[in-house]
């Protein structure tokens, strides 16, 4: 089996994610893709959606990407995206209010 890639997963806030990766799924502005080690040199814009990383271990990490790049280059993959969250970093009441306020947007829309 092929060497395990480096993946970081970077916003301006933190470094979400450093470690290595069997292979990972991604949403592309034009479709999914999936990435294994010693993939092509490489670069691809994000869409707003989950990316699943499959570590050596066996363990899978899903995360909220909003937008952003990806770079692949010498089974370096780092991701720069300007949010992003994982399930244990999501703040269940934050979201829900959030989704209040864009329900009543929706119902009450101004012209």
């Amino acid at each position: 089996m092929a060497e395990p890639m480096t993946l970081t997963i970077i916003t301006p806030d933190a470094i979400v994610y450093d470690g290595k990766a069997d292979f990972f799924v991604g949403h592309a502005i034009d479709g999914e893709f999936g990435v294994l080690p010693n993939h092509a040199p490489m670069i691809i814009a994000l869409d707003i959606a989950p990316l699943r990383v499959d570590n050596p271990d066996g363990q899978q990490h899903t995360f909220a990407v909003f937008g952003g790049f990806v770079e692949i280059e010498h089974n370096k993959v780092s991701i720069v995206t300007p949010n992003c969250e994982s399930p244990e970093t999501i703040d269940i009441d934050r979201a829900k209010r959030a989704k209040e306020r864009a329900e009543g947007r929706l119902s009450n829309p101004t012209p």
